[in-house]
């Protein structure tokens, strides 16, 4: 079985009549077998889609707001063209993006987007929630601009999994706090499972 692996955006409320789910799931491939991360409450989410058939990737593909990465997940970047696109897209949906290079594999990206939805999901889980990505609030914000809640909530949820908290600071962006917590699940180990492991 081939998985091709699309980031898009995530429709659906959470409720049991209205569950999460991909935004093209029901227009697009609603027989195919596919699993999802959504990222935390942010309407983004990265999918793994079993023998997606040659129209139906068109027509994904068709969407502005669908990116696909290679079907060759170990191929680089390659080219700063390449390389832009992809941090501009993760960038677009608030997903940390800078720190793609020409010699980054797709693989590692979509491990990184992976990493960064499981800590998203984590945050969404404690006694917050919510989104961090609201009026106005970007990557640039900083750490200390949140409402203290919201600091002890990411807090929260990086040291559930273990992770070093340090070096966060007040001053730290958002950028760099779910850099951290992303690279650190990563270099940890931990699962990431879409369909397949990645």
């Amino acid at each position: 079985m081939a998985r091709s692996i699309y980031v898009m955006p995530i429709t659906g409320d959470g409720t049991r009549t209205n569950p999460r789910r991909p935004k093209y799931r029901d227009s697009l491939f609603p027989t195919l077998s596919w699993a999802m991360f959504d990222y935390g409450n942010e309407p983004w989410c990265v999918v793994g889609i079993l023998d997606v058939p040659p129209a139906t990737d068109t027509a994904l593909n068709g969407n502005a707001d669908v990116f696909e990465a290679p079907a060759n997940l170990d191929v680089t970047m390659g080219n700063t063209a390449t390389r832009n696109l992809w941090r501009n897209r993760l960038e677009g949906v608030n997903i940390p993006g800078t720190w793609i290079q020409t010699t980054t594999t797709a693989r590692e990206v979509i491990r990184f987007i992976g990493a960064c939805c499981q800590f998203a999901q984590r945050y969404q889980g404690g006694s917050c929630g919510g989104q961090w990505f609201t009026a106005g609030v970007t990557l640039d914000d900083t750490f200390g601009s949140l409402s203290a809640a919201v600091q002890q909530c990411i807090i929260e949820a990086a040291t559930s999994f273990g992770f070093d908290t340090s070096a966060l600071t007040g001053a730290s962006t958002l950028r760099q706090v779910i850099k951290s917590a992303a690279d650190q699940y990563l270099a940890a180990g931990l699962s990431l499972n879409l369909n397949g492991p990645l």
